[in-house]
Parts: structure tokens; sequence; C-alpha cells
């Protein structure tokens, strides 16, 4: 799939997928509420994170901009490179959907929406979102690729 395409289909989709589930979440649950869905393991929630992954650097708004921003450039410069690989431009454009999502609500609200919450008893995974979905599936292809990639440089 070309660059663009990619762009067109895959980042500007889960952008708008990420801004819709966290403006319901805005728009239908109040702020620290949940709604189960699975009792004792999936539960819809109203959640804010000022840090990145699992609340670390919290408060560091310019920061995660910034990086953010940065990145964002990075992720565009691999995606249209002509030398970058289907996967690693599939993994571009997740991420990018992600820094997308994630960046607006910063800029937007000063803070990220979380809304998704897996649990098993009282042990609970930190809430995420659709945009930190597409991040971590996005870093798994990247690692994914690296290795296929190693396998093929050393046979």
């Amino acid at each position: 799939m070309k660059s663009l395409h990619l762009l067109l289909f895959i980042t500007l989709p889960l952008f708008v997928l990420d801004q819709w589930t966290k403006w319901a979440t805005l728009t239908f649950i109040p702020l620290h509420h949940e709604i189960a869905i699975i009792p004792g393991f999936f539960n819809l929630v109203h959640v804010t994170n000022t840090g990145s992954a699992f609340g670390l650097m919290r408060g560091w708004f310019n920061f995660h901009v910034l990086f953010g921003t940065v990145m964002a450039v990075v992720m565009i410069v691999l995606l249209f490179r002509k030398s970058t690989d289907h996967l690693t431009r599939l993994a571009s454009a997740l991420i990018l959907s992600g820094i997308f999502g994630n960046v607006t609500d910063r800029v937007l609200h000063g803070h990220v929406i979380d809304f998704l919450d897996f649990y098993l008893g009282r042990h609970h995974w930190p809430a995420f979102n659709v945009a930190d979905s597409a991040i971590v599936i996005a870093v798994g292809l990247f690692l994914w690729g690296s290795f296929r990639e190693g396998k093929h440089k050393t046979a």
C-alpha cells in the first residue's frame, strides 16, 4: 500500500475513531466513573493522564507535546521514504494516528483521556485509549520487523 493510502486509510480513520471515542467518554461517562461491560474483566471508565505510558512523567505538558511533534515528523519521514519497507510504513501510519490523537488531547484538554479498563479481580491494567492501542501495535510491528530483518541478514 502506498504511503498516502496508509495515511488516508489507517492514520486518519484511527485518529477519527480515537477522537470520537474520547468525545463519547467525555459526553456520557462522568470523570472517575466506570461502566461494567464484562464484570470482572472489562469496564469503560473516564480517567485522565497528564503523563505518558503508565502515568510516568506526569505534568510534563511541554515535553509531551514537543516529543510527540518530533516523533510525528520522524514517522512521516519513515512513511514517505522510498527505501522504507511496507511493515515499517504500516507501523509508522499507526504510530502517527496515536501521536495525533494524544497530542490533540493534550492541546485541547491539557491531558489525555483514557477509557478502556481491563482487569482481573482487583488487578487493573492502566486505562488506555484507541491512540495508545495503535502505538502499542505499531511498536510490536517495529519489533517484529527488526527481528525478521535480522533473520534475513544472518541467513
